[in-house]
């Protein structure tokens, strides 16, 4: 299975690391008591994984 976005394609591998990427460093805000509104949280995670995925397709 693959997924586009913006006219992209990953594979279920890259999204899935790219998904764990995101949720680890959540924790990480956790544990250092950074912590975020859900509406935040849901945006900074959109934004951490748009990154992620244009820098693998980059390179």
């Amino acid at each position: 299975m693959e997924i586009a976005v913006k006219d992209m394609i990953f594979n279920n591998k890259t999204v899935r690391n790219t998904l764990f990427d995101c949720l680890d460093k959540g924790i990480d805000d956790v544990e250092a008591g950074r912590v975020h509104a859900v509406e935040e949280a849901f945006q900074i995670v959109k934004e951490r994984m748009k990154d992620e995925l244009q820098g693998s397709s980059d390179g």
